[in-house]
């Protein structure tokens, strides 16, 4: 190792936010501390910051792990590639890029509404893999008129054991190409697919609803931190 290319083991736990450098030293005295698979329990150790450095098992990464929920507007690509030069992250100006964060799901670039957004790919993972019992409204717009008839048939539908239809409505005040629907499911081609099934397109798609999550006070465009409560209560599904 060289001193230019390492940290102090304390450091790198505590640049993850989880602890202080006080508490690090405690966890590494304690035993709960790996590195590279291998118990570390000598205070002052170093370590390179590409290692995989564990406290009680879970991968810890030398830098504060961020949960934001953002309102996004259209236009802009949920992914980061050379060809993307408009997305979701440059509206973080505020956060280090560095950081990798990422997109719990991928909305279209003519898509809106709230996504969630972490550099904790293990939080990602673990509500990817349960979003069908998360609860989402959309409020969407289809090329045609909905029908009256569809409404009731899709309402009856049997749709999959990873979507749930919930309500499905007219949108209220707006035309009748504009619908509001209430469900937990899995990914939005899935949503798209059902519409596709019944003839319709659809042309816009807003999420108002995800999880406890609203678009109140998140005007669009705009982001705020998740609060440790609301982390705990969308862990929790």
């Amino acid at each position: 190792m060289t001193l230019q290319n390492t940290i102090r083991l304390n450091k790198f736990i505590s640049n993850s936010g989880f602890c202080n450098r006080r508490q690090a030293d405690d966890y590494i005295s304690q035993g709960r501390v790996s590195v590279n698979n291998k118990i570390i329990v000598r205070l002052g150790s170093k370590v390179f910051l590409k290692d995989s450095v564990k406290l009680d098992g879970r991968e810890i990464f030398p830098i504060k792990m961020q949960y934001i929920i953002l309102n996004k507007p259209k236009g802009f690509h949920c992914i980061s590639t050379n060809n993307n030069p408009k997305t979701v992250f440059t509206l973080l100006s505020s956060i280090n890029e560095g950081n990798r964060i990422i997109s719990l799901d991928f909305l279209k670039e003519s898509h809106t509404g709230l996504i969630i957004l972490s550099n904790d790919t293990q939080f990602v993972n673990q509500i990817n893999e349960k979003k069908n019992l998360i609860n989402q409204i959309f409020h969407l717009k289809l090329d045609v008129d909905f029908l009256k008839k569809d409404l009731k048939n899709i309402k009856d539908l049997e749709f999959s054991d990873k979507s749930k239809i919930k309500s499905i409505n007219y949108v209220e005040g707006a035309n009748k190409n504009e619908i509001g629907i209430e469900l937990a499911i899995h990914n939005i081609k899935d949503l798209e697919k059902l519409f596709l099934d019944f003839n319709y397109n659809i042309i816009s798609l807003d999420r108002v609803l995800f999880s406890n999550f609203t678009k109140k006070d998140l005007s669009r465009g705009q982001w705020r931190n998740i609060s440790k409560q609301e982390l705990i209560n969308l862990k929790s599904f």
